[in-house]
């Protein structure tokens, strides 16, 4: 009788857990970075292009210039080097 208790729990708690779902992202997020001339965020002045390495999530290149207005915008997951479009 304990036995079937057991397996009746047991089944229960596989039921009830939280399934991740298939289309759940795995890995760190990549980002492209935008930059912006001032607070208005409406000239772009430079752009750093999202990329994936073994390592993590990086940049492959930068263009134009830095400044201190700056919105990401988010591009895909990174896991062990390979890439996870969104």
């Amino acid at each position: 009788m304990n036995m079937r208790r057991l397996f009746a729990a047991a089944a229960a708690a596989l039921v009830f857990a939280a399934p991740v779902p298939a289309f759940a992202q795995q890995g760190e997020p990549v980002y492209n970075t935008h930059y912006y001339s001032d607070s208005s965020y409406t000239v772009e002045v430079g752009f750093d292009q999202g990329a994936c390495y073994y390592f993590g999530p990086g940049y492959s290149s930068h263009t134009g210039q830095s400044s201190n207005y700056i919105q990401y915008e988010l591009i895909g997951y990174c896991a062990g080097g390979e890439w996870e479009p969104l």
